[in-house]
């Protein structure tokens, strides 16, 4: 079920331990933060990388974009709850790093189906993902966007034109690029989770955050210019506070060179186990 913006006061915490144990994917270490993306920003060895035949982009479709004012438009699986939304379109001309939150809360009614997603979602839900098993999470990070920012899609990942790979660093990759106001914007989308069974630390987070703001970085090099953008956004979901909180103690002590320009957006989500585990829980559970 999709739902509408909803302006509510949430009267609970969410529990650093309340996601249960969940079998990790075949491409994560137990050791280390579950983030299961695999080739998402991008390995030796990766998908294409000119525009090659897929899924039609959304650029021009129904997706509602949102108003000059910014803020919410249309609907949106689950409930964003709280926190930034209509914050990114001011931030796209700033020279500066920066650290935005919200919370994004599903409940057990809602299904996460193509028929609950809009267009640019619906194209994203069909594409193979390039690498590793995050189709969720990139699916519920331009819903997202889509709504808040009124985000367009313009190239799923392998879509996007790079430079040929060479010896001078890592053959990176962006996972989708939309446009905001007018401008094209890099996406790319990681998650910080792990089993209850393991604790998540302040040095896992870092160099999870480390590894994915270079990926940025190094794609942001590579991208040809037909498909430059002016900035990109590094959308972080976190399974509950105490890795939301874990994000927002390390990312200052990131080197200034490595943040960049980058928009981090942490999406912090309740009853989201589906965007973290496989298989995929029902919506408004946690991992199980």
């Amino acid at each position: 079920m999709r739902r509408p913006w909803l302006a509510i006061f949430l009267a609970f915490a969410v529990a650093a331990s309340g996601a249960a144990a969940c079998a990790p994917a075949a491409d994560s270490a137990p050791s280390t933060v579950q983030d299961r993306d695999g080739g998402e920003i991008g390995t030796e060895g990766g998908p294409p990388e000119s525009g090659e035949a897929g899924p039609t982009p959304d650029a021009g479709t129904t997706d509602a974009p949102s108003g000059d004012a910014g803020g919410p438009s249309g609907d949106i699986l689950g409930t964003l709850a709280s926190g930034a939304c209509g914050v990114v379109k001011a931030q796209l001309t700033q020279a500066t790093p920066s650290l935005e939150n919200n919370l994004l809360v599903f409940v057990a009614s809602e299904t996460y189906d193509r028929a609950s997603l809009s267009p640019g979602g619906q194209v994203l839900f069909d594409t193979p993902n390039a690498g590793g098993s995050s189709g969720e999470s990139e699916v519920m990070s331009y819903e997202v966007l889509r709504y808040c920012e009124g985000a367009t899609l313009l190239h799923t990942e392998t879509q996007i034109a790079y430079q040929p790979p060479d010896a001078t660093g890592a053959n990176s990759i962006t996972d989708l690029e939309v446009e905001i106001g007018g401008k094209k914007v890099g996406v790319s989308v990681t998650r910080v989770y792990k089993p209850a069974s393991q604790p998540l630390t302040d040095p896992d987070v870092k160099a999870l955050l480390e590894k994915k703001l270079e990926g940025v970085n190094r794609s942001s090099e590579r991208v040809l210019p037909v498909d430059k953008w002016v900035k990109q956004i590094l959308h972080v979901f976190s399974v509950n506070k105490a890795a939301t909180d874990a994000v927002a103690r390390v990312w200052p002590t990131i080197d200034l060179a490595i943040r960049a320009d980058t928009i981090v957006l942490v999406t912090q989500t309740t009853g989201g186990g589906f965007v973290y585990c496989n298989p995929d829980p029902a919506l408004g559970s946690e991992c199980p």
